[in-house]
């Protein structure tokens, strides 16, 4: 947190690239564990997204749901993948939510349809 405040005031692109370098691997790593802390950082990384999408654009593959991933970290997972789509990665993601497109489970499926959507109007 006190990070992101501190990249707000700092002209340097070099420093803000180097931090923000430095912010991806301990938010990655917060999501290898169990569900309840995995959501927790999820919501956290959703906000730092919004602000700052360039921390993680490299990280993509980490939010691709897993089968026994509970249903309320998908749903957190599917939105990151909407707020870090862009030209680079567009076909992997497109190809992740055809998949989420079959699963069981009518909400997911549903968002999972309109993230595509939303990835094209992006």
């Amino acid at each position: 947190k006190v990070i992101l405040k501190f990249m707000d005031t700092v002209t340097n692109t070099d420093t803000i690239r180097t931090l923000s370098k430095k912010l991806a691997p301990p938010l990655v790593t917060l999501l290898s564990s169990e569900s309840e802390i995995q959501f927790v950082a999820l919501r956290n990384i959703n906000l730092i997204v919004q602000k700052r999408p360039s921390i993680l654009h490299h990280e993509i593959k980490v939010f691709f749901c897993k089968y026994n991933d509970p249903i309320y970290v998908k749903m957190e997972k599917l939105e990151i993948m909407v707020m870090l789509a862009s030209d680079r990665n567009i076909e992997q993601v497109l190809l992740e939510f055809k998949e989420y497109a079959t699963e069981v489970d009518v909400d997911f499926v549903r968002k999972a349809v309109r993230a595509i959507g939303r990835c094209a109007i992006k």
